[in-house]
């Protein structure tokens, strides 16, 4: 798959003005091992499709939730990526509340509809690459070409 460096993709106008700071390369490490993890996460493999994914997909967000934090504790509280990554938590918060919502009112886990399933996957993965773009910006980050599909603008 090829990479590219986020810098180089079409820019959406909705994406505000673009990025001018020059963050350190220690922050830039950092958060291009986050770009790593989400390459390799199933979330965003575009594989899952299949009903019984509901749990892999719940414990992936956990896990990812888990890894933004303790990469936000690397990084300096007026590092740019602190609003990004705070933004990001947040939706991985949502994803698990939304998901547990549907398993509290049938009673059951990984209980929710599978076009449920598909709609709450789908917003996830779309705010996930707002974010992700913002960070690819902001830090000069190389992104596997998948990754870029849920770049805002971006299409198949």
């Amino acid at each position: 798959m090829m990479r590219v460096k986020v810098r180089e993709v079409l820019r959406p106008a909705a994406m505000g003005r673009p990025a001018t700071d020059t963050p350190s390369a220690a922050e830039a490490q950092a958060l291009a091992g986050l770009v790593v993890m989400l390459e390799g996460s199933p979330l965003f493999n575009g594989h899952v499709v299949m009903g019984e994914e509901q749990e892999r997909s719940y414990r992936a967000v956990g896990e990812l939730r888990r890894l933004i934090a303790d990469i936000r504790m690397l990084l300096p509280d007026d590092a740019a990526a602190v609003e990004p990554l705070t933004a990001m938590r947040a939706a991985c918060r949502k994803y698990l509340d939304e998901a547990e919502a549907w398993d509290k009112k049938s009673g059951r886990r990984f209980s929710m509809p599978t076009f449920a399933f598909f709609q709450l996957l789908g917003a996830f993965r779309e705010v996930m690459g707002l974010y992700l773009w913002r960070l690819g910006e902001l830090y000069d980050l190389d992104v596997e070409g998948r990754l870029t599909y849920y770049f805002p603008g971006i299409r198949e």
